[in-house]
């Protein structure tokens, strides 16, 4: 039972809170719910669930406060945290012996490296407290930090203590399964349908920051790219995939249907994203070869083996471009030296007077790439740039790549939304009924940014920063794709 403290005169905390659950991940998702039960001595004329009162006070118990005002709050949830993990290592083969014994711990050499332990943790904290920017006050402005949330702050130590690595459910069976869960949930919230019940969905997963999550849209637009250019090598005479060079079909972006192996380097290059992701699939269903079996065969082929430079020069493709507003950010063009992409093909695209991607200057670069045959990789829309904010029209990027498919020339498209995606939230109407004193924007969205959040759903991949406008402790990244079959390139 958390208890307010006493020296406290309003209450704004759950009003229980327990340390075991019969279902974990549901639980964790669960949060505290609006319509959870209020203790009679935390109900009256000023509570949350009441018309009288401010939209702050449920925001201020969503955070541990300028002033630590709810210090005791987060002490409470602390101890239950702790209690938890000793009940787990107990509750591991409890018939086991006891490792650390009262004998160990009352020795002069234990005691001396608790004491030092105390001695060194006060230091880094003293230095911390110190030294550290105080990104928890509203007086502090100077970049995009702010506060974290005791949820995030509380999930992030809760899951430390238990030490999971999600690089496979093995090692991981709880966190893999909610790393998979909040990438769902991040990818509705930025419009993709998470409902679709076909085999491709769309799919999302955590990463250190928005740097790695540029990378790995960067890798994945690379990869798809050259795909076609691999299963064409992979077709060719003696080739492992020989046997359906006459008969597999393939759409190019102008719609014409054509035969596989007698489409141009070019024209393979531009195929829609889509279909792309859609080949090994077809492949499967329509030639039983199995994803095994197509991974073995198109291995020395695909890029990842042989390097882009050996599939260009094969098939006369000159180098592909990205591009990218002026305001990107740093990690695009390390992202493209990287993935041998090569920085010097990062081409930035001018901004207008409100610092915002221009359009009409995109579209001139466009059409020198579509007359000289220079491949794109992808375009990046910048949804809120790091110094200045600013949200490219992203809207404009997509009815682009629209016009210039038909006239033969495809990319991907990018949001790089790490500061700005999580307004996306903006769009949704909650999906469960909001108690009186439910917290309002003091500011909306303009129709402008609203309308290039909504079209956020047209981008083949997404990145978004917990770590930013979703007050996650650092470091927290996520990249969230259209279709998972992103996840294997």
């Amino acid at each position: 039972m958390l208890q307010t403290p006493r020296t406290r005169t309003r209450s704004s905390s759950p009003s229980s809170y327990s340390s075991g659950c019969s279902s974990p991940v549901s639980e964790a998702f669960s949060g505290f719910s609006a319509d959870s039960e209020v203790s009679s001595s935390n109900t009256s004329a000023s509570s949350v669930f009441d018309n009288s009162c401010t939209r702050h006070d449920r925001l201020g118990a969503w955070f541990l406060g300028p002033k630590a005002e709810n210090i005791d709050f987060l002490k409470q949830f602390l101890n239950s945290v702790a209690d938890s993990t000793e009940h787990a290592r107990l509750a591991y083969q409890p018939d086991d012996p006891k490792f650390i014994g009262p004998e160990m711990q009352a020795s002069s050499v234990f005691q001396k490296e608790m004491s030092d332990l105390d001695v060194a943790l006060k230091q880094l904290v003293g230095a911390l407290s110190e030294h550290s920017i105080p990104f928890w006050s509203p007086r502090y402005n100077a970049h995009m930090n702010g506060d974290t949330s005791l949820p995030g702050l509380l999930g992030y130590l809760a899951a430390a203590l238990f030490n999971p690595n999600n690089v496979c459910t093995e090692s991981s069976p709880l966190t893999s399964v909610i790393e998979r869960d909040v990438g769902l949930q991040l990818c509705q919230m930025l419009g993709y349908d998470v409902s679709n019940t076909e085999s491709s969905k769309p799919w999302g997963h955590i990463v250190c920051g928005g740097s790695v999550a540029n990378l790995e849209s960067m890798w994945a637009a690379r990869n798809m790219k050259f795909y076609p250019l691999s299963l064409a090598c992979c077709m060719e005479p003696g080739a492992p995939l020989d046997f359906i060079r006459d008969e597999f079909m393939v759409e190019l972006c102008t719609g014409e249907t054509k035969l596989f192996s007698e489409a141009s380097g070019w024209e393979l290059m531009n195929l829609k994203p889509e279909t792309v992701f859609d080949i090994p699939e077809r492949l499967q269903n329509e030639y039983a070869i199995s994803a095994g079996a197509l991974s073995a065969a198109l291995g020395p082929y695909l890029i990842q083996t042989c390097g882009k430079d050996t599939l260009e020069e094969k098939l006369k493709i000159k180098p592909s471009k990205y591009f990218v507003g002026t305001t990107k950010h740093y990690s695009w063009p390390k992202g493209a030296a990287v993935t041998g992409i090569g920085s010097e093909h990062i081409i930035d695209v001018p901004v207008d007077i409100d610092a915002r991607m221009s359009i009409a200057k995109l579209d001139e670069q466009l059409h020198h790439c579509l007359v000289n045959h220079t491949p794109v990789y992808a375009v990046v829309a910048i949804m809120g740039s790091t110094e200045h904010g600013a949200v490219d029209p992203i809207k404009g990027v997509v009815q682009l790549r629209t016009k210039y498919q038909a006239l033969g020339l495809s990319f991907a498209v990018h949001a790089d939304a790490a500061w700005g995606g999580y307004y996306a939230s903006f769009l949704h109407e909650p999906e469960v009924p909001q108690p009186n004193g439910s917290i309002v924007p003091e500011q909306a969205l303009s129709d402008y940014t609203r309308s290039q959040l909504e079209y956020l759903r047209f981008a083949d991949s997404i990145t978004i920063d917990p770590h930013k406008s979703g007050y996650i402790p650092y470091p927290a990244g996520d990249c969230a794709t259209a279709t998972d079959g992103c996840d294997t390139w």
